[in-house]
């Protein structure tokens, strides 16, 4: 049985751990980690509930742990059936993760364990500490915002209640949003809003707690809303989905000289309100553009392209220069599938086994923290051993662990490479027409 009591008590092994921790999430499994509003977290000693929204399964509180620059260290709660495996319960717990159980799970008996639970993180706040949780209670495979549920206006007033509701708590409110939450080198965002207090709802919690809870929600809901791409029209997500891509990629090659991922992402919620708008106040052209969008989509998935190779300028003479260029490259390519080829194929091996995908960034995560230490310790150990020398053994493990990036990335130019060859000797067919006039159409409405 697995003590969660002293899980807010601060760890010295996390203090050792943290650094390779934030270089191996930040640096190394994101291409891009854009952390912006900082300057909101209220000061260490300030009791902080961080609510965010739920895209990318374990890696959002896995994420969030590096937004802290005084290496604070938060306690999170999560959906109790992770904690099922006893290995990783104690992962878990090491990672000061709590389980938290729901009634859709159907077993009574662990509910009941969620008031221990509660208690705990309530004593965790009222010591000045630092919990998060998200109010969704699930993760959401598309872009939008669930439903809140009520765990945490529970753990928030209580936490109030037990500090005779002077505890002033600061509920921090953060955005998370992904490129891809799948793979690896993906871009990844975390936007934290300002701290807001529940003072106001503390005599409604007094008299009654359902509306206080019921309270809170709309107002946590209303602020992370106002943050977070929440795609509400589930008739036509697909359509909404593909535009906030075509749209956003044809804004930032056309407006912006240098950006990073907060600039897209802001680019992308600026596409969903103008075709809300659109929606709301002319139909007729809503509707139509909801049909070129979807004829757009299916000629897309018929021809097997992505938007980006549409209008995009291909020429003979690019790609057999791109080529050469792959061939003069194809060395460092070699010597990276040599030295990571064994491990990413392990990694791709398990996470093709998983039938539910939204966990698949968080085992590609799991497995590189983990495992690719102990490769490349052997790598620099064996090498050590071979050239009888320490120094080369340190040197090519160094080079083994930046060939990395180059074997990722010359796979990923290498597929680009053959669809931009397929889209260059079918660019004069009838189907591209129709496809770059579909594409032509769409732009004309932003």
């Amino acid at each position: 049985m697995i003590n969660y009591k002293n899980i807010g008590k601060h760890s010295y092994p996390w203090d050792i751990i943290m650094p390779y921790y934030r270089f191996a999430v930040r640096d190394v499994f994101y291409k891009e980690c854009v952390i912006v509003g900082q300057e909101n977290i209220p000061p260490p000693g300030t009791p902080i509930f961080i609510a965010a929204n739920h895209q990318n399964s374990l890696n959002d509180g896995l994420t969030m742990v590096c937004m802290f620059k005084d290496y604070r260290q938060p306690v999170s709660l999560a959906r109790g059936d992770f904690f099922n495996n006893n290995v990783l319960a104690k992962f878990f717990r090491f990672w000061r993760v709590m389980p938290t159980y729901r009634a859709s799970d159907g077993n009574k008996a662990d509910i009941r364990k969620n008031i221990e639970t509660f208690e705990i993180a309530s004593n965790i706040l009222k010591n000045g500490g630092a919990i998060m949780m998200f109010p969704e209670a699930m993760h959401q495979q598309r872009r939008i915002l669930g439903a809140f549920k009520k765990g945490v206006p529970r753990v928030c007033f209580a936490a109030e209640e037990s500090a005779d509701f002077q505890l002033h708590l600061q509920v921090l409110p953060v955005n998370l949003h992904y490129s891809h939450i799948q793979q690896f080198r993906q871009k990844a965002l975390i936007e934290i809003g300002k701290p807001f207090e529940i003072n106001e709802l503390l005599e409604t919690y007094k008299n009654n707690p359902n509306d206080a809870y019921l309270q809170f929600n709309q107002k946590a809901r209303s602020v992370l809303k106002s943050m977070v791409l929440d795609i509400e029209d589930a008739e036509h997500y697909e359509e909404y989905n593909l535009l906030r891509e075509v749209i956003r990629y044809n804004r930032i090659c056309r407006n912006y000289k240098t950006y990073n991922y907060y600039d897209e992402f802001k680019e992308e919620k600026s596409v969903i309100e103008e075709i809300d708008h659109l929606k709301a106040n002319f139909p007729e052209k809503f509707g139509n553009l909801m049909t070129e969008t979807k004829s757009y989509l299916t000629a897309l998935k018929k021809l097997n392209f992505r938007d980006w190779l549409v209008n995009h300028k291909i020429t003979g003479i690019g790609l057999i220069a791109k080529c050469l260029l792959m061939i003069l490259l194809l060395p460092f390519f070699l010597f990276g599938c040599l030295n990571n080829g064994l491990p990413c194929a392990l990694t791709n091996y398990i996470t093709g086994k998983m039938k539910d995908r939204v966990f698949v960034g968080s085992i590609r995560l799991f497995l590189g923290f983990m495992l690719f230490p102990f490769y490349y310790l052997g790598i620099c150990i064996a090498t050590s051993l071979i050239f009888h020398s320490i120094i080369i053994g340190i040197s090519y493990t160094i080079l083994a662990f930046l060939s990395l990036f180059v074997y990722y990335r010359y796979r990923v130019i290498l597929l680009k490479l053959w669809h931009s060859w397929r889209y260059y000797f079918k660019r004069k067919n009838q189907d591209i027409e129709e496809l770059k006039k579909l594409k032509n159409n769409i732009l004309q409405y932003f």
